[in-house]
């Protein structure tokens, strides 16, 4: 297996984190409920990530009668990419095999999205 890029994941971080804002709406604000609504709308990869990532969010950010917001989207987006990412390139040669299997299950669901909006020709930015 080819090793991935970094930044091809961080982009899917990035991906997920404007799927999960897009399905909040114009409130600011993002449900358990509006996610279910989003999940069925996106693909395998992305409802696999979305769905693990919000929870992590969801349950990162907890305290009784708060709300997930586009800001905690953010810092969590922040805090995947050098805690769940990029702390296991340890060669920054990219994600090898071997490096993947030791991530978290949201690191590699965001690999798994990586490769999938790599394979379907999706450039940087195109979301």
């Amino acid at each position: 297996m080819a090793r991935i890029a970094k930044a091809d994941v961080n982009r899917a971080l990035d991906h997920v984190a404007k799927q999960l804002k897009v399905a909040g709406g114009e409130d600011g604000r993002i449900s358990r409920s509006d996610v279910k609504k989003a999940l069925p709308t996106l693909t395998t990869a992305e409802k696999k990530l979305a769905d693990i990532f919000f929870k992590f969010v969801d349950h990162r950010d907890f305290k009784a009668g708060a709300t997930v917001t586009a800001k905690d989207i953010n810092k969590a987006v922040a805090y995947a990419k050098q805690s769940l990412i990029a702390k296991y390139d340890l060669n920054t040669n990219g994600l090898s095999k071997a490096e993947i299997s030791e991530m978290s299950l949201t690191g590699q669901r965001a690999v798994d999205l990586a490769k999938a909006l790599k394979a379907a020709g999706v450039a940087a930015g195109a979301d």
